[in-house]
């Protein structure tokens, strides 16, 4: 088995647990590799035991590759890899987070597990999104895809956002307040849910799409197949929107901006150890005692 190790190296928890990892593997017949991105930081010193490999080299040799950091280090990586993905285990540093599967504390138990090959994988979906000018006549699109959501908001401007949305040809409704955000059921937990969104299994290929601070009580979060296509114009006159994807990377859009969203070609691939984890991770995070009257 030939293990990739990537992750935040700004951080300085993750070159303690880069170390527990090293000395766990190097008690087996595992290869182990390690982003050259370590090169980035300049503080440390890297040890000479350590076998520094291109990002792009370890996805196309590696069997499995470690992330360690919180959520958004998982996000970034995923994209990283585009059409390349290989099964990806988040180690988890930081405050909330639900995509890492382990912690420091369960490190060992599960490098160990992995490394008896005992754990399975569960497929993410992603979703697309396709950016255009209207006043332009060309038909490509430029292209990026998002594993949690797609988010469209007032950016800069303070004014009330107003946004129409249709979905595969068909009209659904203008959208009128602070945004709105497109999820996968992976993104179910993160900004969709602050705004009133549904919680879905990960495991499950829909869309949410959910308003955000809508100047409407009528205005609701709709879940979607995911064969569906979901063109959005901005109606509002005025510059300063933005566009965010897995809120890492951000565009400015105008009134010209036309977007289409649809599911992804491929799918992320989390490696998991226990299949009850997300129930157990969702309740920690959500503070569920199961008790409540």
């Amino acid at each position: 088995m030939i293990i990739g190790c990537t992750g935040n190296y700004r951080k300085k928890e993750y070159f303690t647990i880069l170390e527990k990892i090293f000395k766990l593997v190097s008690d087996s017949n595992t290869k182990f590799l390690i982003s050259d991105d370590l090169k980035k930081n300049t503080e440390i010193v890297i040890p000479n035991y350590y076998q520094l490999v291109k990002f792009e080299d370890i996805i196309m040799k590696a069997d499995i590759l470690l992330a360690i950091g919180g959520d958004g280090t998982i996000l970034s990586t995923v994209r990283r890899m585009g059409l390349k993905q290989i099964p990806i285990m988040g180690i988890h540093i930081g405050g909330l987070g639900f995509l890492s599967e382990i912690t420091e504390e369960d490190l060992e138990f599960c490098l160990t597990e992995i490394l008896k090959k005992n754990f399975f994988i569960s497929n993410r979906m992603l979703i697309e999104v396709g950016m255009k000018n209207k006043n332009n006549n060309s038909n490509s699109l430029k292209k990026y895809w998002a594993l949690n959501d797609i988010v469209i908001d007032h950016g800069t401007s303070a004014r009330v956002l107003k946004i129409k949305v249709n979905i595969s040809g068909n009209y659904l409704n203008t959208y009128e307040g602070d945004g709105l955000i497109i999820a996968t059921p992976t993104g179910s937990t993160a900004y969709s849910l602050s705004a009133g969104g549904p919680i879905i299994y990960p495991e499950l290929d829909t869309i949410a799409v959910t308003p955000i601070c809508p100047h409407s009580l009528s205005a609701r979060p709709i879940v979607l197949r995911d064969i569906e296509t979901i063109t959005i114009e901005i109606l509002s006159p005025d510059d300063g929107m933005a566009l965010a994807i897995d809120g890492q990377i951000c565009f400015s859009i105008n009134k010209n901006t036309i977007l289409n969203i649809s599911k992804g070609k491929y799918y992320a691939k989390m490696v998991n150890i226990k299949k009850d984890k997300y129930f157990l991770t969702l309740r920690n995070k959500m503070g569920w005692s199961g008790n409540l009257r």
